[in-house]
């Protein structure tokens, strides 16, 4: 990036900030959230190549700011949708605790606890850190040196074998 196209991109970013941090906010429920996702646009903006000119410093700014966002609201929505499943796959509605249920309980969690074990161990110890530990996927990443992708990819993994094992003990 060449100097005058960053120079223009800083001043345009100091100027649209605050909004852009009011609006994350207001779409993430989050004031830390929205300043993570924010300061994640200007690492976009920071390593992106540009061929030209950038016309509408402050739109530019703007949109990435609105692609980071909603790529975000994406994975969390997602990831709500796995925990349902992981919930789904653990507990059954809640009621009396007999004795048969106890023993079903406990066999259904030594099922888990077996699929756990057969994953290869950096799936099962992503896994365990961001679903037991709670870990969120940047400092696990920053903690293994891999990337986010990555991380979500492993915990996905772990997630499916867990569908599986959810199917077949339906069956």
């Amino acid at each position: 990036m060449d100097r005058l196209t960053l120079g223009k991109l800083i001043g345009a970013f100091v100027k649209v900030r605050p909004r852009l941090e009011a609006v994350a906010q207001a779409r993430t429920g989050s004031r830390a959230t929205a300043e993570d996702l924010i300061q994640d646009v200007w690492l976009k903006l920071e390593n992106t190549r540009f061929d030209g000119e950038v016309e509408n410093p402050g739109g530019f700014i703007t949109q990435v700011a609105n692609t980071t966002v909603a790529g975000h609201l994406r994975k969390e929505r997602r990831r709500a949708e796995i925990d349902a499943e992981v919930c789904g796959l653990l507990w059954d509605s809640i009621d009396e605790a007999s004795p048969e249920r106890v023993l079903i309980g406990r066999e259904k969690l030594c099922s888990v606890c077996a699929a756990l074990d057969e994953l290869p161990p950096k799936t099962r110890r992503i896994f365990l850190m961001n679903r037991i530990e709670q870990i969120p996927h940047r400092r696990i990443a920053e903690t293994l040196g891999i990337s986010e992708e990555a991380v979500y990819y492993h915990i996905r993994r772990a997630l499916e074998r867990l569908a599986e094992l959810r199917d077949e003990l339906a069956d």
